[in-house]
């Protein structure tokens, strides 16, 4: 369905400032939905595009990933990933709130393994309901996805948010009229790395969105923040998709190891 995505910031991911207003509140709400906090976490692998975890909840095993977005650990963060195994997902998880890129990478990951994937939800890509959605209206698309080019055929206009020059992309000074009267935003994971996710929802509470790629919270607290779907993925073999992460797979080559994907509307809740 997806890959990570290069979204509109420059790499390697660097963040110096804690999550505050808006950001910190989704950031709060989402850390308050975990449905294992108390998990212990039994692994982390650490890669050059991604960062995986594994707990265990009672004999319950749990796995989750998020992208670092290129973010290299300093010594100390290093440190501190050999003291995260045997403490709960609940403890990294406030690595969400750090102002250091990696850090904040390691507490998506155990955000995204302590939620618990909706199950028996339809089976539908989420480039196909954006297209369906948006054919006679303005679309963005925040991060270069491998369904761009064929998204921008679809729809009526397509604008394409992206720091870094691809071709096709939309001048950033141009990108706030554009959000308060698109009718379709997709919007990948990794703004929640960012500190963007809660901006981008802000500004377009008229489009129907999608938060896209392996890094996104399958979390409902995210629907109550403006998204209408999630379409994201979980860790079904933890083994073999850790060991393409220490090896420095990207996400299109180990999904195919042991990755399922999950796209799920508000419509279902």
């Amino acid at each position: 369905m997806t890959k990570t995505c290069s979204h509109a910031q420059q790499s390697p991911l660097a963040v110096d400032r804690p999550a505050e207003g808006s950001e910190r509140q989704l950031i709060d709400d989402l850390i308050q939905s975990m449905d294992h906090p108390s998990a212990v976490i039994a692994e982390i692998a650490v890669g050059s595009h991604f960062l995986g975890i594994r707990a265990d909840d009672n004999g319950k095993v749990l796995a989750g990933l998020s992208s670092t977005l290129g973010a290299v650990p300093t010594g100390e963060e290093r440190q501190m990933v050999d003291a995260m195994v045997g403490k709960t997902l609940g403890e990294a998880a406030d690595l969400l709130k750090s102002s250091r890129g990696f850090s904040i990478s390691l507490g998506v990951a155990a955000l995204n393994t302590s939620i618990a994937a909706p199950q028996h939800q339809p089976d539908f890509e989420a480039s196909k309901i954006m297209a369906e959605k948006g054919k006679d209206g303005e679309t963005v698309l925040v991060g270069d996805f491998p369904f761009t080019d064929r998204l921008r055929q679809q729809v009526g206009t397509l604008h394409l948010f992206e720091l870094q020059r691809v071709a096709g992309r939309t001048p950033p000074d141009q990108w706030d009229d554009i959000l308060g009267r698109c009718s379709v935003l997709g919007l990948t994971g990794t703004t929640l790395l960012t500190r963007a996710m809660a901006t981008y929802l802000e500004k377009a509470p008229q489009a129907y969105t999608v938060i896209i790629g392996p890094t996104t919270p399958l979390s409902p607290v995210l629907f109550s923040h403006g998204a209408d779907v999630l379409a994201g993925s979980q860790v079904v073999s933890p083994e073999p998709v850790f060991d393409g992460i220490r090896q420095g797979m990207s996400f299109r080559e180990f999904k195919k190891l042991g990755i399922q994907f999950v796209a799920w509307s508000k419509d279902t809740i």
